[in-house]
């Protein structure tokens, strides 16, 4: 077995095939998931563990654009009160509903909702959102080449982004985190979405700080957001897909 353990805490495992064939899949014991992925939710879950002394049990947090439900996952092994998952096509939602259904979490820890992140909003305070927004996936091109996209697939992309980034910030309360995320290598879906919403008013960076990300730490750039570009990082981290995540506080 070449199974490894990762820095921030996935395990990178040694078997190709269909994953329903490894062991342990029915017991839903794990799931898949890029080690680049992994961060958004380690940065939200660290920030709000720290501004509420460790206690996370009586927070709720937002999983934008959650399918298929590997973000969602993490948040709900975080130990959150509750956590929402949203997903626009209904297709993904019920793909998103068989993985959690499959990993056995508690079913009153969570909803899913079938809508437009945009066009979605909490009946509750909501203390943490984690919007990993429509983009090119460009960032993952080395093992899914079909991604690339045409110009004017980006530019319907880069609309759909800012909707979605500045209904987050407006629907977080003051003193709320959320992340925008994205597995696109272009700075238009990325850094410079984020500076707008920054330039609003609308929230201000909350730095990732490298202890957070340990592998990772070479990817937070002077923003403290984060840049991991595929063949740049170190070591076994090297093949993470190409991914971008900054933290934000209203």
């Amino acid at each position: 077995d070449d199974s490894m353990m990762l820095p921030q805490g996935s395990i990178r495992v040694g078997v190709n095939g269909d994953v329903r064939s490894w062991a342990d899949f029915d017991e839903g014991t794990w799931w898949v998931q890029d080690c680049a992925a992994t961060l958004p939710g380690i940065v939200l879950t660290r920030a709000l563990h720290d501004k509420h002394s460790g206690d996370l049990s009586n927070l709720r947090v937002v999983d934008m654009c959650a399918a298929p439900g590997g973000k969602t996952s993490q948040l709900l092994s975080a130990g959150f009160e509750h956590v929402t998952a949203i997903e626009a096509n209904s297709r993904r939602c019920h793909r998103l509903k068989k993985n959690l259904d499959r990993l056995r979490f508690d079913k009153d820890k969570y909803d899913v909702v079938v809508k437009e992140g945009q066009k979605w909003s909490p009946t509750t305070t909501v203390d943490g959102i984690l919007v990993d927004v429509p983009c090119s996936a460009t960032g993952t091109g080395s093992r899914r080449p079909d991604v690339l996209r045409r110009e004017s697939d980006i530019s319907e992309l880069l609309d759909i982004q800012e909707l979605l980034a500045n209904h987050c910030a407006e629907i977080l309360p003051a003193g709320g985190i959320m992340v925008y995320a994205t597995c696109s290598l272009l700075k238009e879906e990325s850094e410079d979405q984020v500076k707008k919403l920054v330039e609003k008013g609308l929230v201000e960076t909350l730095p990732i700080q490298s202890s957070e990300v340990p592998g990772f730490q070479d990817a937070i750039d002077e923003n403290g957001w984060m840049r991991v570009i595929p063949g740049v990082l170190d070591g076994n981290l090297r093949s993470a897909d190409g991914f971008f995540a900054a933290r934000l506080m209203k």
